[in-house]
């Protein structure tokens, strides 16, 4: 699939939702589709914002966007969950706990294993008021089942950024 198709598909959904935000009832209905047992209740409400209940996706995104519609202009959601690890935090060193539930997140085999994953995460976001870049979000999980690696080294590039390697100073034998 083209990225820009997946790219309208994104904007065009997450719009809707946009829109559908302070209607309480749907972003109840919309939440239930975490579960397997109650997400045929989320449906009406999905295929009424535009979306394709036979796509899971579409499912996923209304669910976390349903739980939190915070938004931010993130580069990818690898940047979210390092905001999200140090939010609060006056220090730039990564969590452990934070650190390992990442690699999990990165090591989901499907797009429907990283939607279980991503709820967690979500509420994670939430409590520390972090937003999410929804429509980044949703094209990564669509093409997560075709693009997965190239998806997880982006995310991990961002959870973990290069540092700056400073000059070191040359020993003092090798100083001319």
């Amino acid at each position: 699939m083209s990225t820009s198709n997946t790219q309208s598909r994104a904007e065009s959904f997450i719009a809707a939702l946009r829109r559908a935000a302070k209607d309480r009832g749907k972003m109840a209905a919309l939440r239930r589709a975490f579960s397997p047992h109650t997400q045929m209740d989320a449906w009406p409400v999905i295929a009424d914002l535009g979306g394709d209940i036979q796509q899971p996706v579409y499912a996923t995104v209304a669910a976390i966007y349903a739980t939190h519609p915070v938004e931010s202009k993130a580069a990818n959601f690898g940047a979210t969950c390092r905001q999200i690890a140090l939010a609060g935090s006056g220090d730039t060193k990564l969590p452990e706990s934070h650190e390992r539930r990442f690699r999990r997140l990165i090591a989901a085999d499907s797009s429907a294993q990283l939607g279980e994953l991503l709820r967690a995460w979500i509420r994670l976001a939430a409590s520390k008021g972090v937003g999410v870049n929804y429509e980044k979000l949703f094209m990564d999980l669509w093409n997560w089942d075709w693009r997965a690696d190239d998806i997880r080294v982006r995310w991990a590039a961002d959870f973990w950024p290069a540092r700056k390697i400073e000059e070191l100073p040359l020993p003092e034998e090798a100083q001319p």
